[in-house]
């Protein structure tokens, strides 16, 4: 299959109005974003719906992401409740978003990798989705350990046989990733992990080709633009440096997301990067940069350097 380079995560989709998420997606699909990526558990169970009903009439052009493993709490009036406060709050108060964050474990279930909830997971999303299958279907937050796995991969492959999955993986911290690559790689075909011009994990941790496997990649912008836009606004001769050696204004913001994303993009060449955002006009910016980007790959290349060189770990600490 054909899957793009670029795709939108959803996982605070459901962070605003339900008119403000069809916006989000109609953005993104309106830009030329043709992935995008939610799991059971965004939204507490509410985000597939949201991205089902959007997807409706373009499943054709698009292809999809879920996962599984976090269970949402069941779907009561109380709850229902809840959350429509908890999100008139945080329209009101973005910044009670990182205590809602905190709070969410405490009311999900993680873990749920038995073939039964792989089973009833991925039939609750087809249907919230609705579609008949999904191109990409991921083990949510695996932990590897000494769990046996036989029976879960005799689902998953019986499930890509009946067409209902194309592929299916693990999205994962890096240390579960290179912990299930040693003893578990047949779950392994597809891995989905955080990557950034800070962090690097592709390049340090699994550098070369990934025969034989398709990686996704998340958090190319968030954090990292606010640690190097922070940094060049402390250090104005930083900026004015950097502006010089790679041929752009790198006081402006969207200057440095757009080159973060072009980094994420240029070591994942053969894969496919996810950005989030809650601002139409961000998702169209961001789309645009990878889509139709400006920077080359010896400019992408001294802007990663640079940061290397002004913002190692070392330096930061």
């Amino acid at each position: 299959m054909k899957v793009p380079v670029v795709g939108f995560g959803c996982s605070a989709l459901t962070g605003s109005s339900r008119k403000t998420a069809e916006r989000l997606l109609a953005t993104a699909y309106d830009n030329g974003m043709r992935h995008f990526d939610v799991a059971r558990y965004y939204g507490y169970g509410d985000a597939e719906g949201i991205l089902g009903e959007f997807l409706k009439t373009k499943r054709s052009q698009v292809t999809i992401t879920t996962k599984f493993g976090i269970q949402p709490p069941a779907r009561t009036s109380a709850l229902g409740f809840a959350v429509r406060i908890a999100r008139r709050v945080l329209r009101v108060l973005p910044s009670a978003r990182r205590v809602a964050q905190r709070s969410a474990p405490s009311i999900v279930k993680g873990g749920a990798f038995s073939a039964a909830d792989a089973q009833a997971s991925l039939d609750t999303s087809l249907r919230e989705l609705r579609t008949d299958h999904v191109e990409f279907y991921l083990l949510h937050d695996y932990t590897v350990g000494d769990q046996p796995v036989d029976e879960l991969l005799a689902f998953l492959e019986a499930t890509v046989r009946a067409g209902k999955i194309r592929c299916f993986g693990i999205g994962t911290d890096i240390g579960n990733v290179l912990l299930a690559l040693q003893r578990q790689p047949k779950l392994c075909s597809v891995l989905q992990f955080q990557n950034s011009v800070l962090t690097q994990n592709l390049a340090r941790f699994l550098p070369g080709t990934m025969s034989g496997r398709f990686v996704i990649t998340h958090g190319a912008v968030g954090h990292s633009s606010s640690v190097v836009s922070s940094f060049l606004l402390a250090h104005r001769e930083k900026s004015k440096e950097w502006s010089e050696k790679i041929g752009a204004d790198c006081s402006r913001p969207e200057t440095i997301s757009a080159l973060l994303l072009n980094y994420a993009a240029e070591v994942n060449s053969q894969g496919l990067v996810l950005f989030s955002s809650t601002k139409p006009e961000t998702v169209a910016r961001n789309v645009r940069a990878v889509l139709q980007p400006e920077f080359s790959a010896a400019q992408i290349k001294i802007f990663a350097q640079l940061v290397q060189e002004d913002l190692s770990p070392q330096r930061t600490s």
